[in-house]
């Protein structure tokens, strides 16, 4: 069984909700959680601020294609078929090679050996 393997480099670029568009193929580059920072001083008691904390850990590195875009929200598709909705505010989104997509969403996948038709 011949495999194909592309040795071509590409890079991801990093996407402003305005450039998302149907079609094109997406990942997610880190997630943003709010967090509330503790006030430091015991003292003069201040309310507690909010603060953006980005983790880098909620980036699956799934690649996911663009179905329908509503502002702040996008429709995706993942390679196993499930949907999902992706809140541009709270998600550091990045534009990912055609190639790259489409090699996650056209590879077949693996049979489990206990599946009935097997």
């Amino acid at each position: 069984m011949d495999t194909y393997i592309n040795n071509v480099t590409t890079l991801s670029r990093r996407l402003t909700p305005e450039d998302i568009r149907p079609g094109i193929y997406i990942g997610v580059l880190w997630e943003n959680h709010q967090v509330f920072q503790p006030p430091c001083d015991a003292i003069t008691f201040e309310a507690p601020k909010s603060v953006m904390v980005p983790c880098l850990n909620c980036s699956d590195g799934v690649p996911r294609r663009v179905l329908s875009i509503c502002l702040p929200f996008v429709q995706v598709e993942k390679p196993d078929g499930s949907l999902e909705s992706l809140d541009t505010r709270r998600f550091a989104l990045v534009e990912l090679s055609e190639e790259f997509g489409l090699e996650a969403f056209t590879r077949p996948s693996k049979r489990n050996r206990f599946d009935e038709d097997w």
